[in-house]
């Protein structure tokens, strides 16, 4: 049998050949290779005088200009836009020159610091996870031969909640007195609970994304200047009959569906926030007015995976990063008859 042992940082192997000891350096500060050649020695698969193959590095930028290069042809420009943000911090945070320069208490520490840092601990465990990609990767393409300090660090456990929403017959009666609160009020009901737009995309709402067809209307939610979509792709949802018939009689050609509300000029967060006249509606149709936008959008989303729709276009519709995120909120709701207007 054959183990192995540190000297001075580096591996070495003893083991019995023809009932002498052998003791040899392994030529490599990691582990994971030393165990590696101990179990090929033990194999008789290695001779003993063969070294242990290179031990690979890189230094961080190095390596983050190679991983870019190969995610740029794999991954989602979102997805390397946060993969990027959470690489830099934890860079920031360990002042790690090498990838082999990060352990596995320097993950607890960073995971302690985002803690620190009021972050939700869903998107600590998110940073954790996408830090653990990372380096799997670099270990798949053969960029570094070093072991995966973010592998085996402990998530927060995140507890399952539905969302919540209106009925169906809350929805319907929401609108009937959103109707007579003005047309403000009308269409912002219509694309939160009808089309299931974020309140960005509300108050950005432009005619370009209103295909007004009769065979196949649709809503195709794009980005523009300076406005970018949360998930930064382009998504297309059918458009109900009631969008139809409600908006057809006002399109324009391009412009926003609704004009800015500022007196002057200014930095606001929204152009045009609504937030008064649903509010409003919501009172006099006497509903909660908590969290009004998210709300609608919930509606949206959770009357179709009521209805029976596949999770996967409720996750296309609703423009989430991915459809596991749907299935944390709507996979649980079961189907059942409705006369909602139909997509």
């Amino acid at each position: 049998m054959a183990s192995i042992y540190k000297r001075d940082n580096t591996w070495w192997v003893k083991y019995y050949s023809n009932g002498k000891l052998v003791r040899r350096s392994l030529k490599t500060t990691n582990k994971r290779i030393a165990e590696r050649e101990r179990m090929a020695i033990e194999a008789g698969q290695l001779e003993p005088h063969r070294q242990a193959p290179d031990e690979k590095n890189p230094t961080v930028e190095a390596f983050w200009e190679a991983y870019l290069k190969w995610a740029s042809t794999h991954l989602r420009e979102r997805t390397i836009e946060i993969q990027s943000l959470f690489w830099r911090q934890l860079i920031k945070h360990t002042g790690a020159l090498r990838l082999g320069d990060i352990r596995k208490s320097d993950i607890e520490s960073f995971k302690a610091w985002k803690k620190g840092q009021e972050a939700a601990d869903r998107s600590v465990n998110n940073a954790l996870k996408d830090i653990q990609s990372i380096y799997n990767h670099a270990i798949k393409l053969g960029l570094y031969t070093g072991l995966n300090p973010a592998k085996d660090i402990d998530r927060f456990k995140i507890p399952v909640t539905m969302p919540e929403f209106h009925t169906e017959k809350e929805l319907k009666h929401l609108l009937k007195e959103a109707t007579t609160c003005g047309q403000t009020a009308q269409w912002v009901v219509l694309l939160g609970g009808w089309v299931g737009l974020r309140k960005t995309e509300i108050v950005n709402a432009r005619w370009e994304w209103f295909v007004f067809s009769d065979k196949e209307p649709m809503v195709r939610i794009k980005q523009f200047g300076d406005f970018k979509l949360k998930d930064h792709e382009e998504r297309v949802i059918p458009m109900s009959k009631l969008v139809f018939e409600s908006l057809f009689p006002h399109r324009k050609e391009s412009g926003f569906l609704f004009e800015s509300n500022h007196e002057s000029e200014g930095k606001w967060r929204y152009r045009f926030d609504p937030r008064k006249s649903l509010v409003t509606a919501l009172k006099k149709a006497g509903l909660t007015t908590s969290d009004p936008f998210q709300r609608l959008r919930h509606t949206f989303g959770s009357l179709h995976a009521q209805k029976g729709v596949s999770i996967f276009k409720v996750s296309k519709w609703l423009g989430h990063s991915s459809v596991q995120v749907t299935e944390r909120h709507y996979a649980g709701l079961q189907a059942y008859d409705s006369d909602i207007d139909s997509f």
